[in-house]
């Protein structure tokens, strides 16, 4: 898991090195840290991930061309991979040290000055343990894309999990949580574009 990791940073910085802006859409490719909020902060310490994200700006569509708000506009759509540490007391044999999951979104983006842009996602995670299982996701956030292809962008990225939406296995209702309940968790995202 910790060698995915290295493997996305890695890549992300050797990719960023020949990343150019492109006019109607690019790949970006990045690292980032995750904190645990509100109810998953008992739960978990911080959490690493990478993802791959691909935006297309509306505006280079015939049809929408004359548009002038539009050519601002680009659709998302980012898949990727991360892991959070699970605190030592909730550790057992039921229990791994570690969940992870495969966020699977989409979304909107737009920048209203410069390089500076405001993005709403939309999508799925699926668990990777237990049996897997997925939850809900949705992620508002902020960022600014500088022009020699880095970009930075915080976001607060909600789970809405319900019991039904996992796998029930030999040891019963799998996944990482048990009932119901609304997680969120604050992260920062460092991205080159090519």
């Amino acid at each position: 898991m910790r060698k995915f990791i290295l493997l996305i940073i890695l890549s992300g910085t050797y990719l960023g090195s020949f990343a150019q802006p492109s006019g109607n859409g690019n790949f970006d490719l990045g690292p980032y840290g995750a904190s645990p909020l509100e109810n998953m902060r008992p739960i978990f310490n911080a959490g690493v991930g990478g993802s791959l994200k691909y935006g297309y700006r509306l505006g280079s569509l015939h049809f929408l061309k004359k548009a002038s708000a539009i050519k601002y506009l680009y659709v998302t759509l980012e898949s990727g991979y991360e892991t959070f540490d699970v605190k030592n007391p909730l550790q057992n044999a039921y229990v791994p040290s570690t969940y992870s999951y495969v966020p699977v979104k989409a979304g909107i983006k737009y920048y209203p000055i410069g390089g500076l842009y405001a993005e709403g996602q939309y999508g799925v995670c699926i668990f990777t343990q237990h049996g897997g299982g997925h939850t809900t996701d949705y992620s508002p956030g902020i960022g600014y894309s500088f022009k020699r292809g880095f970009e930075i962008g915080i976001r607060l990225e909600h789970w809405t999990q319900k019991p039904e939406n996992h796998i029930t296995g030999d040891y019963g209702q799998s996944g990482p949580f048990a009932t119901t309940s609304d997680f969120k968790q604050l992260e920062l995202r460092l991205a080159e574009r090519f």
